[in-house]
């Protein structure tokens, strides 16, 4: 699994991240494939539809941000990394310090973006 500065020297991987995904809609398209309510252009075809995408996962002892690859059914964590305290704490206060995966806020997506140099 990646840290952080591992990942910032992966420029594949980076070109990979579709930015605009978040957990719900991955699910949506990996996992119902495009069934009910999910219903737009960026729904799944099948097994073969890919997505990477960055959430956060507060299961555990503190906050992580994660780094997912979904194809298919399968799902695979390929990096992982916390998050500056002050980030940290008022994400965790904003979501009531509820424990989930939660898509980036816009403070931590504009943190996790300058840290990666991603425009």
């Amino acid at each position: 699994m990646k840290r952080l500065e591992e990942l910032k020297n992966d420029l594949s991987l980076l070109n990979s991240v579709d930015w605009n995904i978040n957990p719900a809609v991955a699910v949506g398209r990996h996992l119902e494939w495009g069934a009910g309510w999910y219903c737009d252009e960026q729904r799944g075809r099948g097994s073969e539809d890919e997505s990477t995408y960055f959430a956060i996962n507060t299961w555990g002892e503190y906050p992580v941000i994660i780094l997912v690859h979904r194809k298919g059914f399968d799902m695979e964590e390929l990096a992982t990394f916390r998050m500056p305290a002050k980030l940290e704490k008022a994400f965790m206060a904003s979501i009531n310090n509820h424990r989930g995966i939660y898509e980036l806020d816009p403070n931590i997506k504009s943190w996790l973006k300058g840290q990666l140099n991603v425009h």
